[in-house]
């Protein structure tokens, strides 16, 4: 059984995008390319990300011929300041690793 785990995105404006972080959720066992595609009504930019074991690397790739699966963002996670910023996201982070704040 494979484990989701939060992901944040920056829809950057200076890549077209609207300027808003947004959550998704990936799978430890994604692996390959993804467009992930921004929640915002007015936006809806895509993010070409490469993803191995559920983490996004630094590489990128530039597939609009629809051959890779696109992930959506969540439109009730959209704000104008990054949720890792958040004190409740750090909590669940420490949680997520052993050795974190257990409560």
């Amino acid at each position: 059984m494979s484990r989701r785990r939060q992901e944040e995105f920056y829809c950057a404006p200076s890549g077209g995008g609207c300027g808003k972080y947004f959550i998704t959720y990936l799978r430890d066992n994604m692996s390959g390319r993804y467009t992930i595609e921004c929640p915002n009504p007015k936006c809806h930019h895509q993010h070409f990300r490469n993803i191995e074991s559920g983490l996004v690397t630094d590489s990128r790739h530039d597939d609009r011929k629809g051959s890779c699966e696109i992930i959506l963002g969540l439109e009730a996670t959209l704000r104008d300041i990054p949720w890792h910023d958040d004190p409740e996201f750090k909590r669940q982070q420490l949680k997520a690793y052993d050795g974190g704040v257990k409560s």
